[in-house]
């Protein structure tokens, strides 16, 4: 087996390389003892097993970060077989920093220069050659997207892996570095002590370790070996910085610097054409201080009503096929069973998870845009324009891509604060998070908005997430001023890939990653959710929702929740519940609960067989696909400022989202639905997110942060009723 470890900077597409070499997503699972995605492909070529790890991107290895920490560590102990150091050959000498580091470690190297297609188009020129010579290692010109250089760059590696093909460790250090250098050097060899340090990490690694007071390495050294250390080298380190007059950590910098221009100054050739590329154009509207931030919010906008417009038939079509074809044929095979078997399976199962299912369309293309936005490098210009935002709350705009995450989902969103500096800026980060709506409140919002304000949704929507940024801000602007979340306003320092054209595969790809995560929650814990639920609402009295269980869970809270608006029915106020176990409960529990109406004809209704039922429902999935795809092209802004009719309203058929409606026939009823939407995005978020908290920050503040998030959506949603019915 061959073990091969794919590394370097963020977003130079180390993922997408193995994905492409191995023609599989990769497998993802956890690094031992820490809960941050470990990637990895598994795949036999030629006769040899390859597995490949995606490797955390970073820019150091003197650990300062989780990903820092996971990436050295993986490299010294894990003992990859080569590896293969990917670069963004457009900005090759940012990237090389790394390569030099890397080269510290003592392991066999390859390159591949990805995106040289990009670097080509620049008219920049390489001679790979002379550059393979200059740094010892092959390199290998690829690009993920066209798939170019794939076998050449696995064929390589394997070579290099075979041969053991280590480049040698070569600074180009002027003569006094190098007479200290020599002179530590020959101290390490001659001290036994260190013949086990050395043999691990080789003497290089070790005399620049030792050389920059690296933390963890110090700490290891002590823990595993036994050896104190840290000032071992603390004479030649004051002899270097009181010869260059600056500390030693900038001194070896500037030496890897000067190495790195001397490789490029006889290797590359650039042209002009770079300092007004594409993607300084294009910034230079999106990132304008005037336009930036409206754009953004019109991108969201425009995102939305595609979403919501492509995939409004899809949903309507699932509701009528989960309901009228499913659940009518799973009727007739649980004929004579006891009534508690059928209602479980009409209405637990299938009308629960069914309830859920019938938000897939929206979810996919939510993710498929968003993927888009992603792929294109368009999201880490939004932490860019956020920046001014996060300030005021003593962030700064890197802490605003955790929560660009939680979008997606939470328990990432809360992993992704270990890029931040500081425990202060990670706690405020990760309280602010739960208020970004994540996708398992979508299909709570599209329920509602179907069921309210019909053409409206899309706009409704976008107002809740706005809320959620808007409660962000205001929450941490309170937070900030607590001694747990005080942090130092440090300087916004992230990088901006150049827009790139997202390959349609990729994006694919990740929305069904993403829409396959949803499914599998449906599918299996928010089923078994549902089957409970289903218990509390059927018993005691057979069926009898009003006077079950839930029932009683409900109409015991609802006085407390008065002020809110949407307690006057002891459904919605049950389903909060549920919802701290998993959002998307609510849309599956609504559909247990409510009566669903009947189909129109009733028992004159003519009979069909399931061949019949079943070119119906193909026919309607046809016009469905006609009339998504119509609804996007549209591009249909004004539709969400319309208001739909009466007999739209009356045409939409049976359903939740029927049912749903007639929870409040008053005039009220929109501004009820709105403040019962307020309150899931601001309730305490789901259990997993809760587990997740209380890993990274311990049960104190888990408890702390609970109690918030059940104080804020009580305020928020009275506040949000009460003002808004005096002026309706």
């Amino acid at each position: 087996m061959i073990k091969i470890a794919f590394a370097g900077n963020p977003n130079v597409g180390k993922s997408a390389l193995i994905n492409a070499i191995a023609g599989s997503n990769l497998k993802v699972g956890n690094w031992p003892g820490v809960t941050v995605e470990k990637k990895e492909a598994s795949f036999v070529h030629n006769g040899e097993q390859i597995v490949m790890v995606d490797l955390p991107g970073v820019y150091s290895l003197s650990p300062r970060t989780l990903e820092e920490n996971i990436t050295r560590d993986f490299i010294t102990d894990e003992n990859p077989d080569v590896i293969i150091n990917v670069i963004e050959t457009p900005n090759i000498e940012r990237n090389l920093y790394l390569t030099l580091l890397l080269k510290e470690l003592g392991k066999p190297m390859v390159m591949a220069l990805n995106f040289y297609d990009e670097f080509e188009k620049l008219n920049h020129n390489l001679e790979l050659p002379l550059l393979s010579e200059k740094l010892e290692m092959p390199v290998v010109k690829t690009s993920a997207i066209k798939g170019t250089g794939l076998n050449e760059l696995l064929n390589k590696a394997i070579e290099v892996a075979k041969a053991k093909q280590v480049p040698s460790f070569k600074i180009t250090f002027d003569s006094f570095i190098d007479g200290q250098y020599n002179e530590i050097k020959e101290k390490i060899s001659k001290d036994e002590r260190f013949n086990e340090l050395v043999k691990k990490y080789g003497i290089n690694f070790v005399i620049i370790k030792l050389l920059e007071k690296d933390i963890n390495f110090l700490k290891k050294s002590k823990e595993v070996y036994g050896l104190d250390i840290e000032n071992y080298l603390n004479d030649n380190i004051k002899v270097i910085e009181e010869k260059y007059d600056d500390d030693i950590d900038t001194v070896l910098a500037e030496r890897r610097y000067g190495e790195i221009k001397g490789i490029l100054a006889d290797t590359l050739r650039t042209s002009l054409k770079s300092r007004l590329d594409f993607s300084e154009k294009i910034d230079k509207i999106l990132l304008n201080r005037v336009l930036g931030l409206p754009i953004f919010f019109l991108i969201l906008i425009l995102l939305m009503t595609i979403v919501f417009n492509g995939s409004a038939p899809f949903i309507d079509w699932i509701d009528g096929f989960v309901g009228g074809f499913i659940g009518k044929y799973a009727g007739i095979l649980v004929e004579g069973t006891p009534d508690w078997l059928q209602s479980l399976v009409v209405d637990g199962i299938i009308g629960g998870v069914g309830g859920v299912l019938t938000f897939v369309p929206l979810m996919f293309l939510l993710y498929l845009f968003l993927s888009i936005l992603e792929e294109s490098g368009y999201m880490s210009r939004v932490a860019f324009l956020m920046d001014k935002i996060m300030r005021s709350l003593g962030l700064n705009g890197k802490a605003f891509v955790p929560m660009i995450v939680g979008f997606g989902c939470t328990v990432p969103a809360i992993y992704a604060t270990r890029t931040l500096e500081d425990q202060q800026s990670r706690k405020l980060t990760a309280a602010l998070i739960p208020f970004m709506s994540c996708g398992a409140r979508l299909p709570v919002y599209g329920l509602f908005t179907a069921a309210f304000f019909g053409q409206k949704a899309g706009l409704v929507v976008v107002s809740l997430y706005m809320f959620g940024i808007f409660m962000a801000i205001i929450l941490g602007t309170i937070l900030k001023r607590f001694d747990d979340f005080k942090v130092e306003n440090k300087a916004l320092l992230i990088e901006l890939a150049p827009y790139r054209i997202p390959s349609v595969k990729v994006i694919l790809k990740s929305a069904a990653r993403r829409t396959g995560g949803y499914l599998k929650k449906a599918t299996s814990i928010i089923l078994g959710i549902l089957m409970l639920l289903w218990a509390l609402t059927y018993f005691p009295n057979g069926g009898d929702a009003e006077h079950s269980y839930m029932a009683s869970i409900g109409k015991t809270i609802a006085p407390v929740l008065k002020p809110t608006g949407f307690a006057d029915r002891w459904e919605p106020v049950a389903a909060v519940v549920p919802s701290i176990a998993a959002k998307e409960v609510v849309v599956g529990f609504m559909a247990q609960v409510l009566d669903l109406p009947e189909e129109e004809g009733g028992e004159d209704e003519e009979e069909t067989t399931f061949t019949q039922d079943l070119t119906e429902q193909l026919k309607g999935l046809g016009q469905a696909t006609l009339d998504s795809i119509s609804g996007i092209v549209s591009l249909d802004i004004s539709g969400l400022f319309v208001a739909p009719s009466a007999e739209e309203v009356e045409e939409e058929g049976a359903g939740v989202v029927q049912a749903t409606a007639n929870l409040w026939t008053d005039d009220l009823g929109p501004l009820r639905a709105y403040s019962f939407m307020i309150f899931i995005l601001t309730v305490v978020p789901c259990a997993v997110t809760l587990g997740a908290i209380k890993q990274e920050f311990g049960t104190k503040y888990l408890i702390r942060l609970t109690g918030i998030m059940l104080l804020v959506p009580y305020i928020c949603s009275t506040l949000v009723f009460q003002i808004g019915r005096l002026f309706m």
